[in-house]
């Protein structure tokens, strides 16, 4: 059960890139992150739909977690174990290339690859803002939240 607990988030951070941008001191991505960010929830919203109510709500407070990694895996020892296996799968499944969503944040990260950026910490916590703000894009702005801790590390 333990590697249950540990393997989506090792998923959702290996899975997501948010937009390779490089450091310039006019970034054009700082500009556009209400676009950004509702072009992510888009790629998020049909995984988001695929949720069981217990995954959407762990997503919810991942989403808005100052510890997200520890929420996951903390939300995650709470459900049954059938049930956060089949929610590990789910996640898991965000780093498989024959999926939509992972084809969209492909697309994504091909349209916006060449954006830059004054400082990509704060673009991540911008694009977190926004995304938290959608109430249609829990499932988004968890992994963004999980990936800026990461960049905190």
């Amino acid at each position: 059960m333990k590697y249950l607990l540990h393997h989506p988030v090792s998923f959702i951070l290996a899975a997501i890139s948010v937009l390779t941008v490089t450091g310039c001191a006019s970034g054009s991505a700082d500009k556009k992150v209400p676009e950004l960010a509702n072009e992510m929830c888009d790629c998020f919203s049909g995984f988001q739909q695929t949720l069981s109510p217990a995954g959407k709500d762990l997503m919810k407070a991942v989403s808005v977690s100052s510890t997200p990694q520890e929420e996951m895996i903390s939300g995650m020892s709470k459900m049954k174990p059938d049930e956060a296996a089949a929610f590990a799968k789910q996640v898991s499944s965000i780093a498989d290339r024959n999926t939509e969503l992972f084809k969209c944040l492909e697309a994504f990260d091909k349209k916006h690859g060449k954006e830059t950026t004054r400082d990509k910490k704060a673009l991540t916590e911008k694009l977190l803002s926004e995304m938290q703000g959608n109430t249609n894009c829990p499932t988004g702005a968890a992994v963004i939240n999980m990936n800026l801790a990461k960049m905190k590390k």
